[in-house]
Parts: C-alpha cells; sequence; structure tokens
C-alpha cells in the first residue's frame, strides 16, 4: 500500500500579502513626499521674505534669538503668530503675547507680553515685558509697529528652519521624492525576480508518493 500525500498551496495568499505590504510601503511613501513637499514651500517662502522675521502661509514666523520670554518661548523656537491689521493692532489687550518692531523703521523684531495699555492723545501704546525680565521694557510700543499676536511654537524649530536655509539640504529634501520615484520601480522588479516560481503554474499536480 502506498500513501500519496499532496502539497496543499493556498491560491492567492502570498499574493494578497504582497499587494497590502506593496500599498503600506507606496502610503508611508506619499505621506514622506507630502511632508517633504510642505517643508520645501516653507523653507523657500521664508527664504525669500525680504524683512527679518519670516512669512509663510500668511502667518509671520520668527527664529526665537533670546530667552527672555522663558519659559514659554526658548532661545531656539519657532514662534508662528497671527498676523494683524492697523485697526486690530489698536485693539490687544493686557496679557497677549505680541511681535513689534523695535521703534518705527526699526528692522529689529522682539517678541513679548503686554503688561499695559497706555491711550495717549488718540494714539495706543503698549507697555510690554519679557516673561522672565525683571522690570518691564523701557519704551512704550506703537500699535504701529505690532506685525502679530503669538499662536504656537515649535520647540527648537528656530534650529530646523536655519538649516533648511542652507543649499545642502534644500537639495537633499528636492532630490528626495525624485529619488523614490525612480527607486520605486526598481525594487518592484528585484521582489518580482526572487519570489519562487509558484509549483502551482506548472503543468499536472506533483506528487509524493511514501511507501
Amino acid at each position: 500500500m502506498s500513501l500519496s500525500v499532496e502539497s496543499i498551496h493556498t491560491p492567492g495568499g502570498r499574493g494578497f500579502m504582497s499587494r497590502l505590504a506593496g500599498l503600506a510601503g507606496t502610503l508611508v511613501a506619499l505621506i514622506v513626499v507630502a511632508v517633504a513637499a510642505v517643508v520645501v514651500v516653507i523653507a523657500f517662502a521664508t527664504r525669500l521674505s525680504t524683512k527679518q522675521e519670516y512669512t509663510a502661509f500668511g502667518h509671520p514666523i520668527l527664529v526665537v534669538l533670546s530667552g527672555s520670554m522663558s519659559p514659554v518661548i526658548n532661545t531656539g523656537d519657532l514662534i508662528v503668530d497671527n498676523g494683524v491689521s492697523a485697526e486690530a493692532a489698536t485693539k490687544l489687550h493686557r496679557g497677549q503675547i505680541i511681535t513689534f518692531y523695535d521703534q518705527p523703521g526699526s528692522k529689529t523684531v522682539i517678541t513679548h507680553r503686554i503688561v499695559k495699555v497706555v491711550h495717549r492723545r488718540g494714539q495706543v501704546l503698549y507697555r510690554t515685558k519679557g516673561d522672565s525680565n525683571n522690570a518691564p521694557d523701557a519704551t512704550l510700543r506703537p500699535a504701529s509697529t505690532v506685525i502679530g499676536t503669538y499662536a504656537r511654537k515649535v520647540p527648537r524649530g528656530g534650529y530646523f528652519l536655519t538649516n533648511l536655509h542652507k543649499p545642502f539640504v534644500l537639495g537633499l529634501l528636492l532630490a528626495a521624492p525624485l529619488l523614490w520615484f525612480v527607486a520605486e520601480p526598481l525594487r518592484r522588479w528585484a521582489r518580482e525576480e526572487d519570489e519562487p516560481e509558484d509549483p502551482s503554474d506548472s503543468d499536472g499536480s506533483p506528487e509524493d508518493e511514501t511507501p
């Protein structure tokens, strides 16, 4: 008597897992490409800014160079402000963190907190102070010098943005998506070459006989 043992196959199982893995890889790659594209846009938008503060998507963006507002904002943080109109700049209140030019016509930008609102001869001025400073700023800030109001920060993001402006880093960011589009077809071809041939594709059903 001989016992016939047939190989058992699960048609489509390996193909499904392969397609699932490929879909996941493509999704991850698309997310990476999208993030890289946003970073490149921000880098170019801020690099082309002609002012001391950067602007991206309509928001003033600044790199913090001092610790006068710590611990709320620290040196090296990247802060994003909400832009304000000339009219809105006259309606700010105590406690708000604002970004302003040091003086009318100055290019020096400061981010401090409003500690007092002063109305003088029809003009609105703000007494400001850094949270970690012992005393308020010596100069009242006219509403006309206000650039924006503090919205959020990216911890240590200022260092990241500074590095983004380096030509080498920008080149890598631009090259990464292109390299992925070139490499992906090569990876697929290599996987297809490495996959063993499915015995079920051959003629006949292979049998092993055990005496």
